[in-house]
């Protein structure tokens, strides 16, 4: 018997010996996260007191921040990885954001010329999302992070900025039972300032823990 063929044979009918258990780890470690973020909102800045009637615009801005995490999952699991190829991913992750910008200005031109900086910037002089978002991202990016070591990620600045961004979408779940705002141009706008603030971030900070 020829050396291929007894390797072929031996491979046949062969099970993995590890079960694929990292997806519902995966879950688990979002779920507890949106959860640590969500007390956080709630002991630290309060639920909106009009979050009943409000509900509506809360529900779209907890969908924008859940779509945003949805795109840049994929690039984060390639980079779990070593020598995963990226490929498409990094172009959905750029696509949704260059769509943010695209619905930043077609909202902006809706609305009146004496109202567009207010719709722009909530009526504030500083846009605190993007300030608080990374601060209520912080423990989902910690359990990304000893999650994503198990995987020896090579790739580590980039490891960190996907981790960065996935848990900034996070955050900004839990942070729209808070924000006050609800024009579709602060959001589009801010929020995704506050994702590309956690991403940045995670590319300085949180890939010094992915070394291994």
């Amino acid at each position: 018997m020829k050396t291929d063929q007894l390797i072929d044979m031996l491979s046949r009918n062969v099970e993995p010996t590890e079960k694929p258990r990292w997806k519902r780890k995966l879950a688990i470690t979002l779920l507890v996260g949106l959860g640590i973020g969500a007390l956080l909102v709630a002991i630290g800045l309060g639920v909106r007191p009009d979050i009943g009637a409000a509900r509506m615009p809360v529900m779209w801005k907890t969908l924008f921040s859940a779509a945003a995490a949805v795109v840049i999952l994929p690039l984060a699991l390639q980079l779990m990885r070593p020598g995963r190829p990226l490929g498409w991913r990094i172009g959905a992750v750029v696509l949704f954001f260059a769509l943010c910008a695209l619905a930043t200005i077609v909202a902006l031109m809706g609305e009146m010329p004496e109202r567009r900086w207010e719709a722009w910037m909530g009526g504030a002089v500083f846009p605190w999302c993007v300030v608080l978002i990374p601060v209520i991202a912080a423990p989902t990016a910690a359990l990304l992070v000893w999650l994503m070591r198990a995987f020896a990620p090579t790739r580590l600045t980039m490891a960190g900025a996907a981790i960065g961004a996935l848990s900034g979408g996070i955050g900004a779940m839990a942070y729209a039972m808070y924000c006050p705002t609800d024009s579709v141009a602060f959001v589009t706008t801010w929020y995704s300032v506050a994702i590309a603030t956690c991403a940045a971030l995670g590319a300085l900070i949180v890939s010094k823990f992915l070394r291994w």
